[in-house]
């Protein structure tokens, strides 16, 4: 087989893998899961997605969609506040003003830390001209330290593809060298 194919097929296996392994859901930035979906807010249909899928101790990132209910329309000038409260007393974070970009206007994002395992909910509070919005979900917080297989597919990938590269560029520096070709 030459270098060219095995480049090639090892490029399918990867991407093969990937389409095997990766998250079925996802929201607007193609990573997040889905917690919950066109819910009704106030004024608002709002969508919430987190990651990583199942949370774990730690920083979880919160994904938030804001919809206009009546337009079913971006909302890009909300103030979007998330809140985590945990199962014990003194586990609650700050809450955390979300943002969004001028690119994605209507997905505000932030970060939480969650610092115990248990039965976690996570709010957000929605405010703009169109009014007041409020949603708070649960979520099921475990210990972290455990790789996702996904990741470990997609490490042993990458690093395969750069091993087969290197090895690709020494066999035609070596047959350059035997036929005096540059």
């Amino acid at each position: 087989m030459t270098t060219t194919a095995a480049l090639a097929v090892s490029l399918l296996l990867a991407v093969a893998s990937l389409t095997v392994l990766a998250p079925r859901e996802s929201a607007a930035n193609g990573a997040v899961r889905v917690i919950v979906n066109d819910a009704p807010s106030g004024p608002y249909l709002v969508t919430v997605g987190i990651l990583p899928g199942s949370p774990t101790v730690g920083l979880l990132h919160v994904s938030i969609r804001v919809l206009d209910a009546a337009a079913e329309t971006p909302v890009g000038d909300a103030a979007v506040a998330v809140t985590a409260t945990g199962p014990a007393p003194g586990t609650d974070p700050a809450p955390i003003q979300a943002a969004n970009t001028p690119q994605s206007p209507h997905l505000y994002e932030g970060f939480v830390t969650l610092d115990a395992v248990g039965r976690w909910f996570l709010g957000v509070e929605i405010e703009s001209l169109l009014g007041r919005g409020t949603l708070e979900t649960p979520i099921q917080v475990t210990e972290g330290g455990r790789l996702n297989l996904f990741y470990i597919v997609l490490g042993a990938t990458v690093a395969g593809m750069a091993g087969l590269l290197v090895w690709t560029r020494s066999q035609r520096r070596a047959r350059s060298r035997r036929t005096g070709t540059p």
